[in-house]
């Protein structure tokens, strides 16, 4: 697991997070980036965890209301909008991670 996977998984623990927030953590990470490079890295990187079993995706009605889980073979599509790299308004509806018992796992060795 590189550091980029980390951070995903501990935002991905720590809450549902919202998939907009994995751009805030790596603009701390890697603030000489652009919004552009930070955006392409997020996609990159968080498209790689669902496909490992380490993070499922959501839908959720904000705000923070209903969630329903996404099918794993949506999640280039999902990722794919730039919606998804955009904190909600309200009454929006969001896409979201969490962890897996995998997840979990993987992070805490």
């Amino acid at each position: 697991m590189n550091d980029d996977e980390r951070a995903i998984l501990w935002l991905a623990i720590e809450d549902f997070s919202g998939t907009w927030e994995v751009v805030w953590q790596f603009r701390a990470l890697r603030h000489q980036d652009s919004d552009v490079e930070l955006n392409q890295r997020a996609e990159d990187v968080l498209a790689r965890l669902p496909q490992r079993g380490w993070v499922d995706l959501y839908h959720c009605e904000e705000p923070y209301g209903k969630l329903s889980k996404l099918p794993s073979g949506e999640t280039d599509s999902i990722l794919g909008e730039a919606s998804a790299w955009e904190a909600p308004q309200a009454e929006a509806v969001s896409k979201r991670i969490c962890a897996t018992a995998e997840g979990r796992k993987v992070y805490e060795q």
